[in-house]
């Protein structure tokens, strides 16, 4: 497994809560699935939404969570807790959060575009 580091990031403050608001925009190069994404956002979020726009297809993570785990909601609206040693999710970093670009998963994929808020 190796960090995918082929994207463009943009941070935004929150209205100076603490919290972090980002972008992160993918190529159209290939995204190997085993691959991961670790995004510093300078402290240990207790709740991440990361949010593929393009597709509809978003990850929610709470602190206390497994890691590599995530509540997904697909844009039918349907919900399911993916779990480490299934599709993949988001793991806590000590200075914030890493997302697994399983395809199953679908929250990383070329050509789209993900938005994401990580609070502290």
């Amino acid at each position: 497994m190796a960090e995918n580091i082929d994207y463009t990031l943009t941070r935004y403050d929150a209205d100076g809560d603490g919290a972090l608001v980002g972008k992160i925009v993918f190529p159209a190069t290939a995204i190997v699935a085993t691959d991961y994404i670790e995004v510093d956002v300078g402290f240990q979020p207790r709740y991440i939404s990361f949010q593929n726009v393009t597709d509809r297809v978003g990850g929610e993570y709470w602190k206390g969570m497994a890691d590599n785990s995530t509540l997904k909601t697909v844009a039918a609206g349907t919900r399911t807790l993916e779990v480490t040693g299934g599709n993949g999710g988001i793991t806590l970093t000590t200075r914030g959060f890493r997302v697994l670009q399983n395809a199953t998963l679908a929250l990383i994929l070329a050509s789209k575009t993900i938005h994401f808020i990580a609070v502290p």
